[in-house]
């Protein structure tokens, strides 16, 4: 790494850090909870948060995510993670991610000559291995395609977790986020905002419910260090057989950084689980993250757990 950086600071062009798709939170309920998830990550979401988590997983579990943000750019995700091998507990991941905008195309007067589409896609696979009933390890590899105009750019991304769970009521989480090679387009360079993610999770369970609080600390290449902080409260109610008992779920969190209003970074959501059968549970979750005097984004994401007795 110290040599990329190197060669990088002896050629003539540009190096930035770029690739801010990366920074948007995946997951109507990591972003609900302020995006304070890389200790719990214990759903499909974790290929995007701490990919340690599948090794805590032992059942299929498919999320989907669709988001509008400033009316111009839409960015839709989907995650899987399955088991492997439950008796050497160790699972499997696959992510995919796009997202999408238009952007207006002026000449050198500034002059309107029309709009122009942008892209940025991801795909990842990854896998997560718990090591004994405290520590679990992950990693993922992310392949990232760009296009902004006529001109492509490509990046070969990686992301390294830890997970420990030194408690029934405590977890731990520890994440290396986008390292990697950097992409260019024409004459510029950029470097992916490599980040380092660490958080604790507290996790209260009563009556077959739970009350789940996490934080999160997070220092990218490129920014000052961010404080995540959230909470999730699920209470489930179990009708007479067991089948068609449903989970309600209210969460809020708030992410530091965002200083352009009172209400910046502060963030609800809420979440419905339906048991559809014993072994295939159904989810739904809406979160509406504020930026403040810039506006807001509203994300809403469907799962599919199938858990086998």
């Amino acid at each position: 790494m110290v040599n990329l950086f190197l060669i990088l600071s002896l050629t003539s062009q540009a190096v930035t850090v770029g690739m801010p798709f990366l920074k948007l939170g995946v997951g109507a309920r990591p972003v609900a909870m302020g995006e304070a998830f890389s200790a719990v990550a214990d759903d499909a979401n974790a290929m995007f948060w701490n990919p340690a988590g599948m090794g805590t997983m032992d059942h299929l579990d498919v999320s989907l995510m669709f988001m509008n943000l400033y009316g111009n750019v839409t960015y839709t995700s989907g995650a899987t993670v399955f088991p492997l091998s439950r008796r050497r507990k160790i699972s499997m991941g696959a992510a995919l991610a796009y997202l999408s905008a238009t952007d207006t195309l002026r000449d050198e007067e500034g002059r309107t000559q029309g709009e122009f589409s942008l892209y940025d896609a991801l795909g990842s696979a990854g896998v997560g291995w718990q090591l004994n009933r405290y520590v679990s390890l992950g990693a993922s590899a992310k392949f990232i395609a760009s296009k902004i105009y006529n001109y492509h750019a490509y990046s070969l991304l990686g992301d390294f977790g830890l997970k420990v769970k030194p408690t029934k009521y405590l977890y731990l989480g520890l994440v290396l986020q986008h390292l990697g090679t950097p992409r260019r387009f024409i004459y510029d360079i950029e470097l992916a905002p490599t980040t380092v993610r660490g958080g604790l999770a507290l996790f209260f369970p009563f009556k077959g419910s739970h009350l789940l609080f996490a934080s999160d600390l997070a220092w990218p290449i490129d920014d000052p260090p961010t404080v995540s902080v959230g909470g999730e409260l699920k209470i489930y109610l179990s009708p007479e057989g067991g089948t068609g008992s449903s989970g309600l779920a209210i969460r809020g969190g708030y992410r530091s950084g965002y200083h352009l209003g009172t209400w910046g970074g502060f963030s609800f959501g809420l979440g419905y689980e339906y048991e559809f059968t014993r072994v295939l549970h159904l989810t739904l979750d809406a979160v509406y993250f504020s930026y403040g005097f810039l506006g807001g984004s509203e994300r809403l994401s469907l799962g599919v757990n199938f858990r086998p007795n």
